[in-house]
């Protein structure tokens, strides 16, 4: 269902008509446009769901995957008649468009024996392609040109220009390539994990080492993007993130310095700004930096969801709680949040979750005319959140951590008891590494409760010792993900103890 509902988002309803007006045909049946229609208005947003809707009585599947195929075929067919370009798009975003279509006709027109058409319009190609760093396109049009030169029109000097520029363009992109596998086996270790990425530090040096001296080389585009991303990930794995600034910052320049708009680039390193601004408390800088990204971004596209979610996390950890409330709601109305991967809806239920105690502390004042929040409820919480809940020493430590300061607010003693002797167990299982210290040492300032019956002065005086331990690993040089702590430990712990009374309670043991 994620593909078809990311070609009915390109190919959309405005795109289909404006064939209609130049005289085409769409040629879809009533089955086709119905399903088209559930998921353009997201009425559906599984196959199963869509199946029910079309077929309420069919037993078999046959029929819906018929439809579905039939539908998808018909979307890429009209990928080629439709205009692709937006009015939003700037110089590169229209210039790749531009170029891949014009190579894939000079390869319908090579396929058909033509020899003069497709050498003009390749030589067109090809100084759009240089400007605009699309490596891949240079060497292919480059060696089009190398071959027409050389072994049909026999002219030397363009056949030796286009035989140096395929060779150093074929460096380039084998460069290209390598620094995007190296990128890619990093981000691999970090998908649906938050743990901190120690073991791949090393790795990561290693393969900066091979990429520097290509770097001082060559300036594309796709090299220094994912080679400025590698040297960011030796400082950010290990969380140094005044270090992870000033690479970012040099990237940024760089970016900033081409004769286009490098939206991608720029988007992506002022992303990591903000994650290290997060951490380092500064909320302004952040808040600067998330400004000058989302100027680059189309509302509602992956990456705008991203930035609203660390805006988000600037505003909790920067006390913000009315803000963060806001940037939340504004959120989830988008109409494509549902449309997300499933590890960033969990994480984003973490957050609603977190939303939802401050409110019920009184820290959030909700809209009246706002019912979100009604609908929170604790056990489907605890349900939905599957994937956090394996990482074991990531996302599962703020599920297990807003569990006791919830049930804490509701006076729920006894089944807090019961959760923290479960939680001791997990951290002395799992949190016992330098990347959970902080989180180990608000774990154990949670146990004091039970053991001094919830009174809120015992507490204090016992869990004093396990605080001062926090605060000597504050946020800026603690090594642990970015965003393990949703609200910072210390201001947890000072809502937490507002939840306390100065009278003892009697618990029963599970």
């Amino acid at each position: 269902m994620q593909e078809l509902r990311e070609l009915v988002a390109i190919v959309t309803r405005g795109k289909m008509r404006a064939i209609e007006r130049q005289g085409g045909e769409l040629r879809w049946n009533a089955q086709m446009q119905a399903l088209y229609q559930l998921v353009a208005e997201g009425k559906a947003i599984s196959d199963e769901a869509a199946r029910q809707i079309l077929y309420p009585r069919e037993k078999s599947v046959t029929p819906y995957n018929k439809v579905k195929a039939a539908l998808k075929s018909f979307l890429l067919d009209k990928l080629f008649e439709i205009d692709l370009l937006e009015p939003h798009y700037h110089a590169r975003q229209r210039a790749y468009f531009e170029c891949y279509k014009s190579w894939a006709a000079i390869k319908i027109m090579q396929g058909k024996n033509a020899r003069y058409a497709p050498t003009a319009l390749a030589e067109e190609v090809l100084k759009k392609a240089i400007k605009y760093d699309f490596t891949d396109v240079v060497q292919e049009m480059a060696r089009t040109l190398r071959l027409h030169y050389g072994s049909i029109e026999g002219d030397q000097k363009r056949h030796e220009y286009y035989r140096q520029l395929a060779t150093q363009y074929e460096d380039i992109y084998q460069w290209e390539n390598i620094s995007e596998e190296m990128y890619t086996f990093i981000t691999a270790n970090y998908v649906n994990s938050k743990s901190t990425q120690r073991q791949i530090h090393d790795q990561v040096k290693m393969y900066w080492l091979q990429l520097k001296e290509p770097l001082e080389k060559y300036g594309t585009y796709r090299l220094q993007f994912c080679g400025r991303l590698i040297e960011a990930t030796i400082y950010s794995s290990i969380n140094d993130y005044r270090n992870t600034i000033a690479v970012c910052e040099k990237a940024i320049r760089f970016f900033e310095s081409k004769a286009y708009i490098a939206g991608v680039p720029l988007q992506a390193f002022l992303y990591q700004e903000m994650v290290c601004y997060v951490q380092l408390k500064d909320y302004e800088k952040g808040k600067k930096a998330a400004e000058r990204g989302l100027g680059l971004l189309q509302e509602g596209a992956y990456n705008w969801f991203k930035y609203q979610e660390l805006l988000l996390m600037l505003s909790l950890h920067a006390g913000e709680y009315q803000e963060a409330y806001r940037l939340f709601l504004s959120a989830v109305k988008h109409k494509k949040f549902s449309s997300l991967p499933s590890a960033l809806l969990e994480y984003w239920r973490i957050i609603e979750a977190y939303l939802y105690y401050l409110i019920e502390a009184g820290n959030v004042k909700p809209d009246p005319d706002n019912t979100y929040f009604n609908k929170f409820r604790f056990a489907k919480f605890i349900n939905e959140t599957p994937i956090y809940s394996k990482d074991k020493r990531g996302m599962n430590i703020p599920i297990l951590i807003f569990q006791v300061l919830y049930l804490l607010l509701k006076k729920r003693y006894d089944e807090i008891t019961d959760r923290l002797e479960a939680i001791e167990k997990y951290s002395s299982r799992y949190l016992r590494r330098d990347d959970t210290y902080r989180s180990n040492c608000f774990i154990k300032m949670l146990m004091q409760m039970p053991s001094q019956s919830f009174h809120r002065a015992a507490v204090i005086r016992h869990a004093a010792k396990h605080v001062q331990m926090l605060q000597k690993v504050p946020l800026d040089i603690a090594n642990q993900s970015h965003d393990i702590e949703i609200i910072p430990y210390e201001d947890l712990w000072e809502m937490a103890l507002l939840s306390l009374d100065f009278s003892a309670k009697r618990v029963k043991r599970g």
